[in-house]
């Protein structure tokens, strides 16, 4: 709730109403987020494809093969072992989820990945966002002190910054942000965007 309370601040601040942040963060196209997510994924995957990645496998019919998951998220990476399938099941796992990239590793393991538009379980334990002695806000697992950056958003007019802002938001902004949700995440980088020194991120906040 931190995040969205310094955003809502910030916004009263400025005069403007939290019905219009509200409706611009519903509108607002957030290239952070797409820019990790990537495009959106097929819906179906033939059955050319199929046998052309089970073919890769280079197996017999019998043997088993080591399928790992790897879900990325907004902020954090997950891997998951699936254990071990026969060409059958490999077939099935691969119909049943489309939208999963598939490729075969040097080792022989089948390698999938999904996308998910969210915060890891971790991240929403530990992220924190801030910014750094250059300027750059930052997304950081664990306190901003230790100096873990997981990614930089932009640079921001520190200046123009420290003026706008009410008394201790940017102190507060220093220490560090805690974000426990994508909606706290977006928020926070939206509302700060409008400090961004390169002009793209404030158009591409407001949806220009």
């Amino acid at each position: 709730m931190a995040g969205a309370i310094i955003a809502i601040t910030i916004l009263a601040y400025r005069g403007l109403t939290i019905s219009a942040a509200v409706e611009r963060l519903l509108t607002t196209n957030f290239g952070e987020a797409v820019s990790v997510m990537g495009p959106v994924q097929q819906d179906t995957r033939t059955e050319q494809e199929i046998d052309t990645l089970v073919n890769q496998l280079n197996t017999e019919r019998t043997k088993l093969i080591r399928v790992v998951l790897q879900t990325e998220y907004i902020c954090g990476v997950e891997t998951e072992q699936l254990g071990r399938m026969d060409t059958a099941q490999l077939k099935v796992l691969l119909v049943q989820h489309p939208e999963w990239e598939a490729e075969v590793t040097s080792m022989g393991t089948l390698q999938l990945k999904q996308r998910v538009d969210d915060l890891s379980p971790i991240c929403k334990q530990q992220a924190y966002i801030s910014i750094d002695a250059a300027g750059n806000l930052n997304l950081y697992e664990g306190k901003p002190a230790e100096e873990n950056v997981i990614r930089t958003f932009f640079q921001l007019d520190v200046g123009t910054l420290e003026s706008s802002l009410p008394d201790g938001v940017l102190e507060q902004l220093q220490e560090g942000i805690r974000v426990q949700d994508k909606d706290e995440y977006d928020s926070v980088i939206s509302t700060f965007s409008d400090f961004a020194v390169d002009e793209k991120h404030r158009l591409l906040r407001n949806g220009g």
